[in-house]
Parts: C-alpha cells; sequence; structure tokens
C-alpha cells in the first residue's frame, strides 16, 4: 500500500497573506525612519527570503507514505533533498489522532499541513529502547492496516 501526498494551497495562500503584511512592516519601518531606510529595506528582503525559503520548502514537498512488508517508510522529498522514516510494524505501539501527552526523544513532523491538525495522525513505534514519534498525514485505511499489524 503506497500513498503519495502533496503541500496545499493552504500554506501557499497563508505565505502569500504573510508576504503582504512583511511588506507593510517593511514600508512602514522605511517611512517612518527615513535615516536608517537601508536598514528597513535590508530587514525586508531578509524577512521576504525566509518567508519564501519556508514557503517553497513546505509548497513543494512530496510525501509517500509505503507499508510493505511488515514496514512502513514515511519519505519527505523537497527538490533532491529526501528525509527518510522506516521502522517495522512490530515496533509500533500506538495510531491515534490525539497527540500523545508525554515527550518523546525525537519527533518527525512528515504531514503535509503546517496550520491544520485535522488529518494528522500520531505513530509512537520503538527502536531499541526510546520510543519515537512519527506525526504523518497517512489515510484511514493505511492507519487502520498499522494498527492491525502493530
Amino acid at each position: 500500500m503506497e500513498e503519495i501526498k502533496t503541500g496545499g494551497g493552504k500554506e501557499f495562500v497563508y505565505s502569500v497573506i504573510w508576504a503582504v503584511i512583511l511588506l507593510f512592516i517593511g514600508d512602514i519601518i522605511v517611512t517612518a525612519l527615513p535615516r536608517y531606510k537601508i536598514i528597513g529595506i535590508i530587514i525586508t528582503i531578509l524577512m521576504f527570503s525566509v518567508l519564501a525559503f519556508f514557503a517553497l520548502t513546505r509548497y513543494s514537498a512530496v510525501y509517500t507514505y509505503t507499508l510493505k512488508d511488515n514496514r512502513f517508510a514515511a519519505v519527505r522529498k523537497i527538490g533532491y533533498r529526501l528525509k527518510e522514516v522506516r521502522f517495522y510494524t512490530s515496533d509500533v505501539v500506538s495510531v491515534t489522532r490525539k497527540k500523545p501527552a508525554r515527550r518523546f526523544q525525537t519527533v518527525y513532523r512528515m504531514h503535509t499541513s503546517v496550520f491544520s491538525k485535522k488529518n494528522v495522525w500520531y505513530i509512537v513505534y520503538r527502536t531499541g529502547k526510546a520510543e519515537n514519534m512519527l506525526v504523518c498525514a497517512v489515510s484511514e485505511k493505511m492507519a487502520r492496516a498499522l494498527r492491525q499489524a502493530a
């Protein structure tokens, strides 16, 4: 079973709104402090660069979730960069929509939406003696298959 998801349009819309807000803040700095115009311009350019990085990386990310032969893999691909999380289904402790109250040594966030937690699953699994958590946006069918395999 394999699922492929991409970054949503909501993140892009929110990023454009933030870009407009940052533009107004930069304009206020430049207008209010004419002596420091160059500093205001530099700050605005830096804020836009950081925003563009976050917007483009989230919007262009491709997430692949694979459940095959008692192994689960979550892969995030942004351009040529890959981030992978792999574990056996026998190592799964819990699969739930409710965020666990305890803290984990490692938390991997591999879900498409930054702003919405509606379609997010929390998968707790063991690696050695430590328990880790994967936050992902798998379908109901795949989450059920993970629960049954565990």
